[in-house]
C-alpha cells in the first residue's frame, strides 16, 4: 500500500512540474534584513542551554552566530528535549523588542533526531483531503505539540514566528500548517529544510501565507526524502546562491515557485555527502552551538 502510494504521489509530481512561473527577482533590503534576523533563532535552537532552559531565561549563543537575538530582550517561555521518543528539541521564546512569540525548532543531533529524519514513511495528519506528510518529522511535532499550543495562546497580542534548520526546518513547517489550520496566523522561517509532504499537503501549505523556505546552493538535505519517493517542496523556494562563509546580498536569493524546481536546489544534482558545508551556512554558521558526538 505504501509503495502504490508512494507511486501515484510520484506521477501527481511529474504532472505538476513543468512548466514553472519562475521569479528570479532580487529580495527587496527589508527582507533580507529579516531573513538574517530570524535565522539567528534557528541557530539558537542549538544552543544547550537554551532548549533545556527554564522559564525566564534569556536566550543566548556561546558560538556568537545569534547576535541580534542577543541584544534583543527576550526571554524563555518553554524549552523542550529529551521528553519525546524523537528527541524534539528547542524553545519557545518572548521577543519583547520585536513584540514577537517564537517557535524554534533544533536540528539534528541526537540518533532520536537522525531516525526520525531517515523515517520516509507517510502519515495522515488530518490537514486536509488527500494530504500525507513524512512520518517522523509529523511525529516530532505532536509529541511536543499541547505544550507549545498552551504556551502560544497565552500571548495573542505578539505575531507568532516559527523557525527551524534542517529537521527543524521540517517539524517548524508541520507545526506551522497545523497551529494556522487552529486559526492562529503564523509566520514560517524554514532554512535547509527536507521535504516533508506529499502534493496535496504541500499545495495546502503553499496556499497558507506567511511561507519562507530556504535553500542554499547545493545543500544535499533539502533533496531528501527523494522525489521518487512522492514527497514535494513547499513553494516558494528562497535560493541562496552566494558561496559558503559569504555574506548574502538582496541579488544572492532567487525566489523560485513550484512543489519542484529544477532551477533553484534540486537542479544541482543528486545528493552529495561532500556538500554539507552548504548545509550548515545560512546566513551565518546555522549549527555552530551544536554539541560534540551523537547522544541518544
Amino acid at each position: 500500500m505504501r509503495l502504490s502510494l508512494a507511486i501515484l504521489s510520484f506521477l501527481a509530481v511529474c504532472s505538476h512540474a513543468i512548466p514553472f512561473n519562475i521569479q528570479t527577482r532580487d529580495v527587496p533590503a527589508d527582507e533580507l534584513t529579516q531573513f538574517d534576523f530570524w535565522v539567528e533563532y534557528a541557530a539558537a535552537s542549538y544552543c544547550h542551554d537554551n532548549y533545556v532552559a527554564k522559564t525566564g531565561h534569556k536566550l543566548t549563543c556561546w558560538a556568537n552566530n545569534c547576535p541580534q537575538v542577543e541584544q534583543a530582550d527576550t526571554e524563555i517561555l518553554f524549552g523542550f528535549s529529551n521528553t519525546t521518543i524523537t528527541d524534539t528539541s528547542g524553545f519557545v521564546a518572548l521577543d519583547k523588542t520585536n513584540k514577537a512569540i517564537v517557535i524554534a525548532f533544533r536540528g539534528s543531533y541526537s540518533v532520536r533526531n537522525w531516525i526520525a529524519d531517515a523515517t520516509f514513511v507517510y502519515t495522515d495528519p488530518g490537514l486536509c483531503d488527500g494530504c500525507f506528510a513524512e512520518l517522523g518529522f509529523w511525529s516530532s511535532w505532536i509529541l511536543v505539540r499541547d505544550s507549545i499550543v498552551e504556551v502560544v495562546s497565552q500571548h495573542p497580542d505578539y505575531e507568532l514566528v516559527v523557525v527551524g534548520h534542517s529537521l527543524g526546518a521540517a517539524v517548524a513547517t508541520l507545526a506551522a500548517a497545523d497551529i494556522r489550520g487552529k486559526g492562529i496566523p503564523a509566520k514560517l522561517y524554514a532554512y535547509a529544510s527536507p521535504r516533508v509532504a506529499n502534493p496535496a499537503l504541500a499545495r495546502h501549505i503553499t496556499a497558507q501565507s506567511g511561507n519562507y523556505r530556504f535553500t542554499h546552493i547545493d545543500d544535499p538535505v533539502p533533496k531528501l526524502p527523494l522525489l521518487a519517493m512522492g514527497y514535494v517542496h513547499v513553494s516558494p523556494e528562497y535560493y541562496i546562491t552566494s558561496g559558503n562563509n559569504a555574506t548574502v546580498h538582496t541579488g544572492d536569493i532567487e525566489v523560485l515557485e513550484g512543489e519542484v524546481n529544477f532551477q533553484g536546489n534540486t537542479g544541482t544534482g543528486p545528493p552529495s555527502l561532500t556538500a554539507f558545508t552548504a548545509h550548515n551556512w545560512y546566513f551565518g554558521k546555522t549549527d555552530g552551538c551544536k554539541g560534540p558526538g551523537l547522544p541518544l
